[in-house]
């Protein structure tokens, strides 16, 4: 059985409905990394995802190489921002030739004169639209998010010249926004036109605030949109039952109550979580790809394997349905949703 694919909103590209995500790859070294590109470009696994921040570079450079003489087989994305260099962590998000250059140095450690879609990082922070940032932020750290009483000059800022100036000049064919907050993506969208978005941890068993906030507008604008983080880096993919005696200090009553009703048909369903999970995303159709992170080769083949077996039957699909919740990251230190 083939990987599917699906058209990424209004761009016309075929992603396939797993893709690859770079930010946990290294440790296996470019040898490791060379297998899992080969596999899953073997078993037509399409899109990979990468940043510049990842590894201050290093991910964009091992995959670089992974994809050496395979460029035209893959869909490739990347983003700008929050880099590990101190000029850009205070200065590059206001300014476009920043950014630009930014850009110019992850086409090089891709081996690349393009990329399928440049993105902003994380825009839902405030340093990409203001140089208001409030005086008690840390300005080397990632400062303030967005605000919802405060109007931004959306259209107007350097990162969406940089984004227009990227795709003129053809480094890039598409342009696209990443975050975490699902409402304050779909607030930017309204204002500033994209191509596509990738929004993480906003749609999974449990957290549904993407369904809420982000794909009606998203299917609106047919921008196309891409989900990232679906296991929340672990713990929907291994099951935390030792959080039921001792939750951690960020748990509230909210999030126990969806996350251990998810664990409990999990126990019932006799499927590994991490496939309970894929299987059960792969329903909605405001998505069109499900970028997972990889360690070694033996996840690649399990989360291809898990995407292969299709959607999950109907009444199990439906019990999952009715667990997930609209809800702040709080134990990513949010309290907005």
């Amino acid at each position: 059985m083939a990987m599917k694919t699906r058209i990424l909103g209004k761009t016309g590209l075929n992603v396939s409905e797993l893709g690859l995500g770079s930010g946990f790859m290294a440790g296996q070294g470019q040898d490791g990394v060379n297998r899992c590109v080969d596999y899953a470009i073997d078993h037509d696994v399409n899109y990979f995802d990468t940043a510049a921040n990842y590894g201050d570079g290093r991910d964009e450079t091992m995959l670089g190489a992974a994809l050496k003489g395979k460029r035209d087989k893959v869909i490739l994305a990347t983003k700008v921002g929050f880099t590990n260099r101190e000029r850009y962590r205070l200065e590059g998000h206001r300014s476009a030739d920043q950014l630009m250059e930014q850009f110019e140095n992850s086409l090089k450690r891709l081996q690349t004169d393009y990329v399928d879609i440049i993105q902003i990082h994380e825009a839902d922070y405030m340093k990409w639209w203001t140089d208001d940032i409030p005086e008690n932020e840390d300005a080397g750290d990632w400062g303030a998010l967005i605000e919802d009483d405060t109007d931004y000059d959306f259209s107007n800022a350097p990162a969406v010249k940089f984004l227009v100036d990227a795709k003129r000049s053809g480094k890039a064919r598409f342009i696209g926004l990443t975050a975490k907050n699902a409402r304050v993506l779909a607030r930017i969208l309204k204002v500033i036109k994209v191509d596509s978005v990738m929004t993480a941890h906003q749609f999974n068993p449990v957290f549904r605030n993407a369904v809420e906030f982000l794909f009606p507008t998203a299917q609106d604008l047919q921008v196309g949109v891409v989900i990232g983080a679906p296991l929340m880096k672990g713990w929907l993919a291994v099951p935390q039952n030792a959080w039921r005696e001792s939750p951690p200090d960020w748990m509230d009553e909210i999030f126990k109550a969806s996350y251990f009703r998810f664990l409990d048909i999990h126990a019932d369903a006799d499927i590994p979580m991490a496939e309970l999970c894929i299987r059960w995303m792969l329903s909605e159709q405001k998505q069109q790809s499900i970028v997972v992170g990889f360690s070694n080769l033996q996840e690649v083949e399990f989360n291809m394997s898990a995407a292969l077996r299709g959607v999950l039957p109907d009444d199990l699909n439906a019990a999952i349905e009715e667990v997930g919740i609209v809800h702040p990251l709080i134990y990513q230190g949010r309290t907005r949703i």
